[in-house]
Order: structure tokens, then sequence, then C-alpha cells
């Protein structure tokens, strides 16, 4: 099996689980810093154990920081896609769709309203 970090990012809080066991969560409010966001990631990624795909959820793109939901979906895309780069170069992403599937973040890109505020069917499936 290949090691599996999951993330759930949030509004307030960034969780991290990984298939190992380890566990953490840390405070962070996207709605005063989003542009922190990645950095934040980038710490958390890098404190828990080597992986090779990262299993993303977040409803942190329904801070009122963004425009809109979709605007909030991508940002939150953007800022895993970086922290993922510089902490988990040739790790996989994916993405929990609210239709119950892990997808590439491309496809999440075309479909932002399903995968917005995700980690509820996540967790209430798995």
């Amino acid at each position: 099996m290949r090691p599996v970090l999951g993330l759930d990012i949030g509004g307030a809080n960034l969780k991290a689980a990984h298939c190992d066991g380890t566990a953490q969560s840390q405070s962070f409010a996207v709605w005063r810093r989003a542009g922190e966001l990645e950095a934040a990631l980038r710490s958390l990624m890098a404190r828990m154990p080597a992986f090779d795909t990262l299993a993303v959820t977040m409803t942190a793109e329904l801070c009122d920081c963004f425009e809109t939901k979709r605007h909030g979906v991508l940002a939150v895309l953007d800022a895993v896609h970086a922290a993922a780069r510089a902490v988990a170069t040739g790790a996989s992403v994916v993405v929990w769709l609210n239709d119950g599937r892990l997808v590439a973040p491309a496809e999440a890109r075309t479909r932002p309203y399903d995968a917005a505020a995700s980690n509820w069917l996540a967790l209430a499936t798995w």
C-alpha cells in the first residue's frame, strides 16, 4: 500500500492524518490569513511521515475572505498544489468530491461546487 496523507483544510483549523495513524491539527484562521495558507500547509505536511498520495477535503472555501465559493475552492487547491510540490515532490494529489469520489485536482477545478464543504461526507463515508 502506498503511504497516504489526508488533509482537511478548514476555515479555522488544518488537520492531517497519515495512514500509519499519525495525526495532527493546528489552528489557522484562513479568513484572516488566506495568503499564508500555502506556508501553513507546507509546515503541517513537513511534520507528517512521508507520503505518496495526498487526499484533500475542505471547508475553508466558505470563509468570507473569498469572493465566492468557487474562488475559495480554487485558492485552496492552488495552496495545496504549491505546498505539495514543495514538501512531497512526485506525490499525487486527489480531492474528495461530494459525489463520493476522489478525483485529480484538474477535475475538482472544473467542479468546484462538488469539492466545496466535502469533509463531512468524507468522514461519514470512511
